[in-house]
């Protein structure tokens, strides 16, 4: 609880000061919600030519890449901008002054830097999920509200694990923002169409190596009911809290032995 209000402190005094210009601050996230809205645009594009991908339909397809824009919207609030950071501080040995804190050191870069532009990523998905509830055939029960929750928070645990883990190689090799420019834009664009339409080789990296396929392929597969799609057995599809979890513990472990390992530059 003491973390829970201290993380409110930082953020209002955050949100005080961008909202000192206002019109930049609904600005930037006007034009994140407008750059993935024309992304929804190409796959609509696209879907309109073939009617179906792997037979998976447009609002199916849609809600595949919702769960991943969904997911990738909430983790970057906290952890884009210090991981994106990370590399810079690391090269001016400005990471100093983070470990003098009287505060775990991925928490206080975590605390003090709040990225508002991916409100539009929240907002933007919550919207198009609207739509597909609509047009979708999913059977709301309980049991299945729990379980799109729970795949939420694991998609977002995946997704922020591998920006932890991205981030953290700058302890290793100071420079890290092409390994990370790699895992989000390169491995996680995979993810805007099923795995399954990709060759094996890819979906064995997308599930074991760089499992980004937990974060919407395996559970959509359940809420769509898209039974025999895949390599896989169908127990994957409920692997994506399961996964989070580990992964994300995986990533701090990372973290931890980066952290230990760093040593400033003496400027």
């Amino acid at each position: 609880m003491h973390v829970l209000k201290l993380y409110s402190q930082f953020l209002a005094i955050y949100l005080k000061s961008r909202m000192e210009y206002r019109f930049s601050f609904f600005m930037d996230i006007f034009i994140q919600f407008t750059t993935y809205g024309s992304t929804y645009m190409g796959i609509w594009i696209v879907l309109s030519k073939f009617g179906s991908i792997g037979g998976w339909s447009f609002y199916e397809v849609l809600f595949l890449y919702t769960l991943n824009l969904m997911s990738y919207g909430i983790c970057s609030l906290f952890v884009w901008s210090p991981m994106r950071a990370l590399e810079w501080m690391v090269q001016r040995g400005e990471f100093d002054g983070v470990l003098v804190k009287p505060m775990n050191p991925l928490v206080h870069l975590i605390f003090r830097q709040f990225n508002q532009h991916f409100l539009g990523h929240i907002i933007l998905s919550a919207i198009v999920f609207s739509i597909c509830f609509r047009h979708l055939h999913i059977d709301w029960t309980a049991a299945n509200v729990c379980y799109f929750i729970l795949t939420i928070a694991g998609a977002t645990f995946i997704q922020a694990a591998l920006l932890i883990i991205s981030g953290a190689m700058s302890f290793w090799f100071v420079k890290s923002n092409s390994f990370t420019d790699t895992m989000i834009y390169g491995f996680r664009g995979f993810m805007d169409y099923p795995i399954s339409i990709y060759s094996k080789a890819i979906q064995i990296f997308l599930t074991f190596v760089v499992p980004y396929g937990f974060v919407n392929f395996y559970p959509s597969q359940y809420f769509l009911g898209k039974e025999g799609e895949g390599l896989f057995h169908s127990s994957f599809r409920f692997g994506t809290p399961i996964i989070g979890v580990a992964l994300l513990l995986l990533s701090l472990y990372i973290w931890h032995k980066g952290v230990n390992r760093y040593q400033s530059t003496g400027s």
